[in-house]
């Protein structure tokens, strides 16, 4: 079950019918437990024996968040429990997500060093969000154990926090003290809200189906092509611009949809994209691209270790890290690895050049070029991110600095007929940030969100897979 299937549409409708009559106030107990019982179904629909991996978690870490209130706990014995929590969630993370990965270089490093090993050919499947819900479980856990927040003594809204289907398995990732403070919150039926739910869930289904869905079908077709030595340089180009297009449709269409069926059954998710390819540097990137994300990734990983509190070399070493494990959070694969390491590389760069802030106070020719290098760098880490291998990636490079190809043939042009909509919503973005036009107003919002559900049944695409199912 996926948002695009109608066995999804059927759960939503169920949920909203018990929204209108026994959950007008959001907080009736008979409407929670629908919520939840809605949010498990459509987590354990494909594999429901993968549920207890989910409940798991999520138990150890609300008992140990009540023993980390406990007043007669000492500070070791704090510690202590935190690294049990942290143990479990990561633990199941690595084995599921990493143990495969960890067999493959383990048999490489063995056939390079002549020693026997042979690998077992069992697989593990991978449980669907588990990095998502994984990293929303940890935030609770770690923030009890700061004492920034309560720990929660119900384990069914406990539950419901981690399992909440709009956003359980790709996000956006959604931190503990901003969502349990709005289950006891009454929050009646309100047109103004539906309208905004539904809004988003129009403009997260034409981001998918017909941008994300269409572009999918060409960059599937020809992308292989690049691993070839004699690959087209201008198709390879063409196909990297397709695929930047097709992970921000996909990845912010969903998004979109579970912000906006939040808005309808009573909650509200955090923003998760805006319009990141406008962004002019690097940084100002990552605070466009998956926000939940990277901000999840300084406040509980770049800020301990120092962020930029310690000596600029310190501060270089926590900025790769932290983007390299950003990158192995996406996937197991020495892909993701260099699609981190990219980034992580390029932001330490950005910050030696004293180009991550105050960039508007520089010539405008500087802000340019640095926003032409910024997203030229974000394309040649997408190549990385969608390759099947790392040598795969290198030669799809290497065939587009060769500058040779054919001219663009009509299906290229076709296909870049499904760019226009995200550059033109880019624009504006920009155009209302910098002050040139004001946002829309509800009025002109209606007539957009009918205009693009006239494109969704006209100009559907054939694919239905989220890609950051996968993750």
């Amino acid at each position: 079950m996926n948002f695009v299937s109608y066995a999804f549409a059927t759960l939503l409708l169920v949920v909203c019918l018990a929204r209108l009559t026994i959950g007008r106030r959001k907080t009736e107990p008979a409407f929670v437990w629908v919520l939840l019982v809605a949010s498990l179904v459509f987590y354990g629909w494909h594999i429901p024996s993968y549920l207890w991996v989910l409940l798991l978690s999520a138990t150890v870490d609300f008992y140990a968040a009540l023993e980390l209130e406990r007043p007669s706990r000492t500070p070791k014995a704090r510690r202590t429990i935190l690294a049990v929590s942290l143990a479990t969630n990561l633990g199941m993370l690595a084995f599921f997500k990493y143990f495969g990965f960890a067999l493959d270089n383990l048999q490489w490093a063995a056939t390079h060093l002549g020693i026997g090993f042979d690998r077992p050919t069992w697989q593990v499947v991978l449980p669907m969000g588990i990095s998502f819900y994984t990293f929303q479980s940890m935030s609770y856990t770690i923030d009890v154990y700061r004492r920034e927040l309560k720990a929660l003594p119900s384990f069914r809204d406990f539950i419901l926090f981690i399992a909440f289907f709009p956003q359980l398995v790709a996000g956006p990732i959604v931190r503990a003290s901003e969502f349990l403070p709005q289950m006891p919150r009454v929050r009646r039926v309100h047109w103004p809200v539906v309208a905004t739910g539904l809004a988003l869930i129009v403009e997260g289904f034409f981001l998918k189906m017909v941008c994300a869905d269409n572009l999918a079908t060409y960059v599937d077709k020809y992308w292989e092509q690049g691993y070839r030595a004699d690959g087209n340089a201008v198709v390879m180009v063409w196909l990297a611009l397709l695929f930047s297009g097709q992970i921000f449709c996909d990845f912010a269409g969903y998004s979109q949809i579970a912000r906006g069926c939040a808005y309808l059954l009573g909650y509200q998710l955090p923003i998760n994209f805006r319009s990141p390819y406008i962004a002019g540097s690097f940084k100002n990137f990552w605070e466009r691209w998956h926000i939940t994300l990277s901000r999840w990734l300084r406040d509980y990983l770049y800020v301990p270790l120092g962020g930029n509190r310690v000596s600029p070399r310190r501060t270089y070493v926590n900025l790769l890290l932290v983007m390299l494990l950003g990158g192995l959070w996406h996937g197991a694969a020495w892909t993701y690895v260099v699609w981190g390491a990219l980034h992580g590389g390029a932001l330490a760069v950005e910050r030696m050049l004293g180009l991550h802030r105050g960039l508007e106070r520089r010539p405008w020719w500087l802000r340019v070029g640095w926003a032409v290098v910024v997203q030229l760098v974000v394309l040649v880490a997408w190549v990385f991110f969608r390759s099947d291998s790392f040598g795969g990636a290198v030669q799809f490079l290497r065939n587009v600095a060769r500058l040779e190809g054919a001219t663009p043939n009509w299906e290229m042009w076709t296909a870049t007929a499904f760019l226009v909509p995200i550059v033109l919503a880019h624009a504006w973005t920009w155009l209302v940030e910098h002050g040139w036009v004001h946002p829309l107003s509800p009025m002109r919002r209606g007539v957009l969100t009918g205009a693009l559900l006239y494109g969704i049944l006209v100009a559907y695409g054939s694919s239905n897979a989220f890609i950051y199912f996968q993750f």
